[in-house]
């Protein structure tokens, strides 16, 4: 589902396993995320936006953000 992101596919393919396919890339009336907009429109900065999905109940969890910086840093593909 996640290969039309070419080199970063194994990235969003993590965090959707986390936090849901279709909060990532919408559906219906629910908006794509920043983070995959940004990616195809060929911006590969991303680091801010894959970050951001560190919240549960609108408070930024440390476990939840340690892992989104250990998966970033293991995952993301220069």
């Amino acid at each position: 589902m996640c290969s039309r992101f070419g080199k970063n596919n194994l990235l969003v393919t993590a965090l959707s396993y986390n936090v849901g396919y279709y909060r990532l890339v919408g559906y219906g009336k629910m908006p794509k995320s920043r983070l995959i907009q940004k990616l195809e429109s060929g911006n590969r900065n991303i680091y801010e936006e894959y970050i951001s999905f560190r919240y549960y109940k609108e408070k930024v969890v440390p476990g939840i953000e340690r892992q989104r910086k250990k998966e970033f840093e293991l995952l993301y593909i220069p």
